[in-house]
């Protein structure tokens, strides 16, 4: 039977039935109950010793201090008449029904044991693991080193940026996101204004418009330019100049006081 060790409280034992010696009737009353706990001593009993007198079955009911042992006996007697006894093996667990067993009691166990189906007390240690095991979560590492050094954090540094950037352009990734230089130019100036200062050799065609541009912009650049009201004032000075094969009537004062007058025709020079 499966008998709890060391239960808050034990089940009750059959013990068996009495005869008196002289006739062999059945004793239902006046016996007395003894106990031997494992390799100690027999005492008498500190449980509970009762008769059923329909069948004349004696039981007992151990204290929890007598089956704190690998088994114990019960023995139950009576004066001029028979003794009964039972010996009771108990279990590793103290729950009645289970079969607890000791690790430590087992030897030449070359079976495996599958315990897919059982659950493992989190409270539990294991001394050492000589083969090799699968751990799901294991909640405590200490003690644990890895096999191989693990990379210093400059290594690691180091393995990011110097990554080649064609290995990394994937659409909606940060990588197919960063801005990159098709040369070795890869430096910029920051302005006090927080401003990224640059020389702008080439506009993409028609990216200078009204739209692009502030208000004061065109009149900036007319400032240094020939306006249309310039240009018609120069026209008129040039106008005033005289042309090839013109004629032009010329006065001269001279210094009596006499005025003389020439036709002057301007010709090409040779």
């Amino acid at each position: 039977m499966s008998y709890p060790r060391n239960a808050a409280s034990p089940p009750v034992i059959a013990v068996g039935a009495i005869y008196l010696l002289a006739d062999g009737t059945i004793q239902t009353t006046g016996a007395s109950a003894r106990v031997k706990t494992g390799s100690g001593a027999w005492g008498a009993a500190a449980g509970t010793l009762a008769c059923d007198t329909t069948s004349g079955v004696w039981t007992y009911t151990p204290t929890q201090a007598e089956t704190d042992a690998e088994s114990f006996l019960v023995a139950a007697y009576k004066s001029a008449s028979t003794t009964a006894q039972v010996t009771v093996a108990t279990s590793a667990s103290a729950t009645a029904g289970y079969s607890g067993v000791d690790w430590g009691k087992i030897s030449q166990a070359t079976s495996t044991v599958s315990l897919s189906g059982t659950t493992i007390s989190t409270t539990q240690t294991v001394a050492s693991v000589t083969a090799a095991v699968t751990v799901g979560t294991n909640n405590d590492k200490t003690g644990y080193s890895l096999a191989v050094t693990p990379p210093t954090a400059a290594a690691v540094a180091d393995a990011v940026w110097d990554e080649a950037t064609s290995g990394h352009t994937t659409t909606g990734t940060y990588g197919g996101q960063i801005v990159r230089s098709t040369n070795s130019n890869v430096t910029v100036q920051i302005t006090g204004s927080n401003h990224i200062a640059a020389d702008v050799h080439e506009f993409q065609p028609d990216v200078i418009t009204s739209a692009a541009t502030d208000a004061t912009f065109v009149s900036e650049v007319q400032s240094g330019l020939a306006t249309s009201a310039a240009l018609a004032e120069a026209k008129t000075e040039i106008d005033k100049i005289p042309r090839q094969g013109s004629t032009h009537k010329h006065r001269q004062i001279s210094s009596d006081g006499a005025t003389k007058s020439a036709v002057v025709t301007i010709e090409a020079s040779t």
